[in-house]
């Protein structure tokens, strides 16, 4: 009988194009929404330009013509892109924007610009460091003459004080951050198909629930049976949804494909089993129920990042436990953490506590259906 029912349900609800347009169409519609505008910021690579600067030699025979030598050399690394010109020229070509500072070289160096910014603070310590080598080789010269070839040869070598390394090999773009809330939004939008698995149980709300009741089938066979048709649609559209978002949009959500999936499934019982609680709680009919159910779900997402991908790192700096008791930010950060970092542990967290949820939904609304009794049907 299980399986009857399971197959006749899932007929319903496949036919069901109100529950389908909330948990495939519109999360659907909100990806594409989000790339188009969203599209321009993400995988961007920022890419170091040379910055133009403009020399005036009064003194040929300088150290620091060589340090500038040095730093344009054409490559990927070239860090300025010097004019070597007459004072009058690069006067000139700073006031009309052309390089971002001058270079006076003579027996001492100088820096000249215009404003303050990224470029300027470059060049700034670009001489400082010279400055503080030359004061340095000068100083040695009179104590130890000896070692100032030493120090030569130091100052000349390659050394590499910094090491670019990455913390995580997971996609760090802000921008993901919208889609992950998309993500827990669709998975949490199951609720429209619990809903009205409820509706399908209370004689009192459908003329079909009536027919149900007047059978002899026992009621728990008939919500697992409704409950697992409820769970295999809404999980088909998910993995629609996210196989739109990655092969359609080009939406990175990682290469950990099993636990995404895994993730995915418990936001899906998550979401049916939020519906199927609210459905039984009240006598209020389905369309109000419904219209309630959209305006929790759009609340619970305004704090997972869905509007504002800040917003859940600012409520964890003032009230971390609102987070805690989100399902929607807790599932937004499972996303967010299986991307992002390599190991298992805070996934695994949230995986608890999102199971802690579905349980608690799907016990509450088991208790309040098996108590509704009729008069007459």
């Amino acid at each position: 009988m299980f399986f009857h029912i399971y197959k006749y349900r899932l007929k319903g609800l496949v036919r069901n194009w109100q529950g389908l347009f909330w948990t495939l169409a519109f999360p659907m519609i909100l990806g594409t929404l989000f790339f188009v505008t969203f599209g321009n910021f993400m995988d961007r690579e920022e890419k170091l330009e040379a910055i133009p600067v403009a020399a005036v030699m009064e003194s040929q025979d300088s150290y620091f013509k060589q340090l500038l030598e040095e730093l344009s050399k054409p490559g990927n690394d070239r860090i300025m892109n010097v004019q070597y010109t007459d004072g009058d020229n690069a006067g000139k070509l700073l006031s009309d924007g052309k390089v971002d500072g001058i270079y006076y070289v003579s027996d001492s160096v100088k820096l000249m610009v215009k404003k303050t910014g990224i470029n300027q603070s470059i060049l700034s310590s670009v001489l400082d460091s010279y400055l503080q080598a030359e004061n340095m080789i000068q100083k040695s010269m009179k104590e130890n003459p000896a070692s100032a070839s030493l120090i030569m040869e130091s100052l000349n070598e390659n050394v590499t004080l910094n090491k670019e390394i990455t913390l995580s090999n997971g996609n760090l773009d802000s921008m993901m951050q919208y889609f992950y809330a998309l993500l827990a939004m669709a998975c949490l939008y199951g609720c429209f198909l619990g809903l009205y698995n409820a509706g399908y149980i209370q004689a009192n709300l459908t003329t079909l629930a009536a027919r149900k009741m007047t059978s002899p089938v026992h009621r728990m066979t008939m919500i697992m049976g409704d409950f697992a048709a409820a769970v295999t649609v809404h999980f088909c559209s998910l993995l629609i949804l996210m196989g739109y978002l990655r092969f359609v949009l080009g939406v990175d959500f990682g290469n950990k494909i099993l636990l995404i999936l895994f993730l995915t499934f418990i936001g899906t019982l998550l979401g049916v089993s939020m519906g199927f609680f609210a459905g039984c709680v009240g006598r209020t009919s389905l369309s109000i129920k419904t219209g309630l159910m959209i305006a929790i779900n759009m609340f619970l997402c305004f704090f997972s990042g869905l509007f504002i991908n800040t917003i859940k790192n600012d409520v964890e700096q003032v009230l971390p436990v609102l987070n805690k008791i989100n399902p929607a930010v807790v599932l937004s950060d499972a996303f967010y953490a299986l991307d992002i970092y390599d190991t298992y542990d805070r996934y695994f967290n949230n995986i608890i506590i999102l199971l802690v949820f579905s349980a608690a939904f799907c016990i509450g609304g088991f208790m309040l259906a098996r108590r509704k009794k009729y008069a007459s049907l």
